[in-house]
């Protein structure tokens, strides 16, 4: 393994990937017991009409918030400075857009739970205002897959990490049909023998090194893994 290894490692390059919704996490994944900005990607708003209103509750897990001032509007908490429940954003009426052309981003700095290979769903109301002073309020706090409402969006936890090998036990159990999710920005992951890379220039090399297969079945928990960042 360990010759395979090198040779491997060599070649693997940094990979990630951000999926973006129309009320995302605009950031990307979080490192598991760290205090870190979290960012609120607000797409577009409701049938044509501008965004007026961001309001975001705060979920099991997160924890120590603190708020960023936006372009978009003043935020306000709900809760106390010690235990922040929500977080509500405010455009200023004056700002207010004929039409629905605008992107915003909203941030929070919060500290991520010891919660690896988890996803985190924060619920989002969304509040539009047409030019005639007509109001829309959209709920997205349902979980993927969900038949009613819409999709809230999800904070992708990852393991914390230094720069090179790491070493972990799962204490939980990670879908392969995840990997890209949680080891998106890894160069490699290694289980035994067997490697996985998001890096579609990686794979290739696991194929062909003898010795070697592709990781492809899911982890348990229990299992012990190597990942380089």
């Amino acid at each position: 393994m360990r010759s395979s290894l090198v040779a491997l490692t060599l070649a693997t390059l940094s990979f990630a990937s951000i999926a973006e919704a129309h009320v995302s996490i605009s950031s990307g994944p979080a490192q598991a017991n760290k205090s870190q900005k979290i960012t609120f990607g607000v797409g577009h708003g409701c049938d044509g009409a501008d965004t007026v209103k961001v309001r975001v509750e705060m979920p099991a897990g997160v924890s120590s918030v603190r708020v960023f001032h936006s372009d978009f509007g003043k935020p306000t908490i709900e809760g106390t400075a010690a235990a922040v429940t929500a977080v509500v954003w405010t455009k200023d009426a004056a700002d207010l857009l004929g039409e629905d052309y605008g992107y915003y981003e909203l941030t929070i700095r919060a500290r991520v739970a010891d919660v690896p290979f988890t996803g985190i769903l924060f619920k989002v109301f969304q509040t539009c205002r047409t030019s005639a002073g007509v109001e829309t309020t959209v709920a997205w706090d349902q979980p993927a897959g969900s038949t009613t409402g819409e999709p809230g969006p999800v904070l992708n936890v990852v393991p914390g990490r230094i720069t090179g090998w790491n070493k972990y036990t799962l204490a939980t159990a990670v879908p392969a049909a995840k990997f890209g999710t949680y080891f998106g920005d890894a160069q490699i992951v290694w289980k035994g023998n067997s490697a996985y890379s998001a890096n579609s220039a990686v794979m290739p090399l696991i194929t062909g090194t003898p010795g070697v297969t592709p990781l492809t079945s899911d982890l348990a928990a229990g299992d012990v893994i190597w990942v380089k960042y």
